[in-house]
């Protein structure tokens, strides 16, 4: 039995996750929940799965949630209720689903207190990836990744030589503008943007991939996950979203990981790692006829994902710069704010604004975070 603390229950990940856990009660349980405001579902969720420790965004929730639960969990709030659920002394499971680097701080300590982290913080490895493999090294945890590309990934290349491989691909959908001309992106509406063809995610991470950048941070995800170099890492566009990677060995041959394009394939897949049990999702129907297609990313209608490759290679700080400058930009574009072609120049111009410094501690990461987020924010401003 795996017990389990959640961080982010009640974004797309969590509700995810909460369904795969309720598909295997002989294996799974649910010892902690934190959330952010959205305090009606995290109700719902408690009543659902009384975990014993509860984490919500500020004391005013908590107070709320006190006087609204029919049982008395312990409750917290803010940063230090994540570390509370992260920590719990009978989580043995951490799913690390907080968007946005606000995760990085539990997500490394739970590595550090030796737990089983599965992440879908992609920021956490991004911003500090160096820092979570010292991390977990430290406190013997294991790292295991929810990304639906990265776990594919994970099972292509268990047990493989590194010598073996020439390059990884990581599939993207193309978001809702893949066909778009330029002219027509640039001008994009936050209604236009949040409209995926695919998948069905949080805001934050809808526009991402919008852009493009969420898949330049999964570039960065995978090169850290892996020890790959960033001309290892590929994307190649493929809108059904049913291959989820390839691997290319040095004989021509490649491998694809395909299932169903349900974030609840992966999820459980590092939840129950390394069995491998039925579960929500129906396997795969290869007696339909479909088509699959292929195509390699414009960059110049989607410059984000140039640029994650270009904070990949510089290393140190560049990609926390990166990934804190894009934060602060998409969240003026959803707040109206800033154009959509603005994301990219903010984040063009935070990087090339601050220095690249080393990342030997986690200080030194969220100063260079926050650096990011008060350049980024400036530059806001200034066209607001």
């Amino acid at each position: 039995m795996r017990s389990l603390a959640l961080l982010g229950s009640t974004g797309s990940i969590g509700t995810s996750t909460l369904d795969v856990v309720k598909a295997h009660p002989e294996r799974l349980s649910v010892v902690a929940l934190a959330a952010g405001r959205n305090r009606e579902l995290l109700k719902t969720q408690c009543e659902a799965f009384r975990p014993r420790c509860v984490s919500v965004g500020t004391r005013e929730d908590a107070d709320w949630l006190r006087s609204s639960l029919s049982y008395r969990p312990d409750l917290h709030w803010g940063a230090e209720g994540l570390l509370a659920c992260a920590l719990h002394p009978d989580a043995d499971t951490v799913v690390a689903a907080v968007v946005g680097s606000a995760g990085l701080a539990s997500t490394e300590s739970a590595l550090r207190a030796g737990r089983r982290v599965c992440v879908a913080n992609k920021e956490s490895l991004v911003v500090g990836g160096a820092l979570m493999h010292e991390a977990a090294l430290a406190g013997g945890g294991e790292l295991l990744p929810v990304d639906s590309e990265h776990a594919a990934l994970h099972q292509l290349l268990a047990d493989r030589d590194p010598a073996t491989v020439r390059e990884v691909r990581i599939t993207a959908s193309g978001g809702p503008f893949r066909d778009w001309p330029l002219a027509r992106i640039q001008a994009a509406t936050v209604a236009q943007a949040l409209n995926h063809p695919t998948w069905k995610m949080g805001p934050k991470i809808t526009i991402d991939s919008a852009t493009l950048m969420n898949k330049g941070l999964e570039v960065i995800e995978a090169s850290v996950l892996f020890g790959l170099r960033a001309g290892q890492v590929a994307v190649t566009v493929h809108p059904q979203s049913q291959v989820h990677a390839m691997v290319g060995f040095h004989d021509g041959s490649y491998q694809l990981q395909v299932c169903a394009n349900d974030m609840k394939v992966p999820i459980q897949y590092c939840l129950l790692y390394p069995e491998k049990q039925p579960g929500p999702v129906a396997p795969y129907a290869w007696d339909e006829a479909r088509t699959w297609t292929f195509e390699a990313p414009d960059l110049d209608r989607f410059p984000c994902l140039g640029l994650a490759y270009e904070a990949l290679r510089a290393g140190g700080t560049a990609p926390a710069i990166l990934n804190a400058a894009n934060e602060v930009a998409v969240a003026a574009f959803l707040q109206g704010r800033l154009r959509f072609w603005d994301i990219q120049a903010c984040n063009r111009d935070t990087l090339d604004s601050l220095p690249v410094l080393p990342a030997g501690s986690l200080a030194e990461v969220l100063g260079a975070d926050g650096a990011a987020r008060r350049h980024a924010e400036g530059w806001v401003q200034a066209r607001t």
